[in-house]
């Protein structure tokens, strides 16, 4: 895949809510600090014996981000998508240490240093105050989530997943917004703490309503007419 990587480092940082409001100037500056990979589908790009002191912004593709229990078994704490953040530096950390990250699809990872982003909060400290929100913002849904979990209603579980994924990262296709992640049931399994099978009783209910629909194996369409209870879901 080739990349006109002065243009592109700059359309991306665009992107990024940590460096919108920054002047054009300046993002070209800091568009040779960021670091270009394409990684394939299934790699394991971290474990915990491997994190490494940077911020990772996924540019195209989705990443899972879990953690392996004593007898094996997995426990997905998030799913990422186009234009998402995870890492830790010095200041602060979105909450993946100690984990595993895997690509769900071939990715475009992009990645900049502890030490040049401390050289950049120095010049703008308005970054580590957009880093904090994140953080905020990723713990208020994370325990939104566990009290929905807390109720034991799978299908409620569902939607507000289903929900929160097609808002944040979701693709107008007519009447339905597609969910540019790939999710089986066995990973909507893994991250809710079900069994499959309950997912998948489950989610064909939410069909039959009319909530969503689905192409193919793993890409699952929301209703945008139902996208409006989104706030039913994510509000504190």
């Amino acid at each position: 895949m080739a990349f006109d990587l002065t243009l592109d480092k700059m359309w991306y940082l665009s992107k990024i809510g940590f460096f919108e409001f920054l002047p054009v100037d300046e993002v070209r500056k800091i568009g040779s600090m960021i670091a270009h990979s394409d990684i394939s589908k299934n790699t394991i790009i971290q474990t915990p014996e491997s994190v490494e002191k940077k911020l990772f912004f996924v540019k195209t593709g989705a990443v899972r981000i879990y953690d392996m229990k004593e007898d094996g078994s997995i426990f997905t704490l998030s799913l990422l998508g186009p234009y998402s953040t995870y890492g830790s530096v010095s200041f602060f950390s979105l909450g993946t240490e100690q984990v595993f990250v895997e690509t769900l699809s071939d990715v475009h990872l992009c990645s900049i240093s502890e030490e040049d982003f401390n050289i950049l909060i120095q010049t703008y400290p308005e970054l580590l105050a957009k880093a904090m929100q994140l953080l905020s913002d990723r713990l208020k849904n994370r325990e939104k989530m566990l009290a929905i979990i807390a109720t034991g209603n799978v299908k409620e579980q569902l939607k507000h997943l289903l929900f929160s994924m097609a808002d944040t990262y979701g693709k107008e296709d007519s009447t339905f917004v597609t969910i540019p992640i790939p999710l089986s049931h066995q990973e909507l399994a893994n991250m809710l703490g079900v069994t499959r099978e309950s997912v998948s009783t489950n989610m064909l209910q939410l069909k039959k309503e009319g909530f969503i629909h689905s192409r193919g194996r793993k890409t699952i369409d929301v209703n945008q007419k139902f996208l409006k209870l989104i706030g039913n879901y994510t509000d504190s």
